[in-house]
């Protein structure tokens, strides 16, 4: 059988509609009741300032909760190294905000109610599959105009589709931010947030048969 093979591409260019978040409190004392405590306040500030700011219950998940020692060497009274051990308690949870022009101001407050780890924010667009199909149905016309020009130009006329395969990322790029929450912020302003574009792109390889 004698076949046209051809790869198509279709692209969707997109703005982020949600950002993902990963909120924390890190504590440490010598004292693990203290530590925990301080911990405990600190976390139950932040969620609540989360929550006074719009943001749903079902939006805020405890990513990881980790209680251990450590230790540091210190200075001793007459000068040689001592050992201290501390505790660290951290607490860190995983928000969705769906409001993206609040995401600053959300920052700025979860910063200032204790919160001093803020990692990896991340870009998204929440109905992935709307745009996948946008971008599939792309690739497939583009593949067709690819074969019936080929056909035209070797005077040829196509018949059926032998086969089609479609090849689209497994995920969804990505514009990323990271936030160093330990910096002071200063001014009375929020954090700056720089969203980005979101592109999906989706590849259709088609074979036509050929009368």
């Amino acid at each position: 059988m004698r076949k046209i093979n051809v790869s198509g591409e279709g692209i969707v260019k997109l703005e982020p509609d949600i950002a993902r978040v990963n909120i924390g409190v890190r504590s440490q004392s010598e004292d693990i009741s203290e530590a925990f405590a301080e911990n405990t306040a600190d976390a139950e500030s932040v969620i609540q300032s989360l929550l006074d700011m719009g943001i749903e219950q079902k939006d805020i998940q405890t990513r990881n909760f980790n209680i251990y020692r450590t230790e540091n060497r210190m200075p001793g009274p007459e000068g040689e190294a001592e050992i201290v051990q501390t505790y660290v308690v951290e607490n860190t949870v995983a928000v969705t905000v769906r409001e993206l022009d609040s995401l600053g101001e959300i920052l700025t407050k979860v910063i200032e109610e204790g919160a001093n780890t803020i990692n990896g924010i991340t870009f998204d667009i929440e109905d992935r599959e709307a745009a996948i199909e946008e971008a599939r149905s792309k690739a497939i016309e583009d593949a067709k105009l690819q074969a019936e020009a080929i056909a035209d130009a070797a005077d040829v006329e196509l018949d059926e589709i032998y086969s089609i395969s479609i090849n689209k990322d497994g995920s969804i790029p990505v514009a990323r931010v990271e936030a160093m929450a330990e910096m002071p912020m200063g001014g009375g302003g929020s954090v700056p947030i720089a969203e980005g574009q979101l592109t999906v792109r989706v590849t259709a390889n088609i074979a036509f048969s050929i009368k």
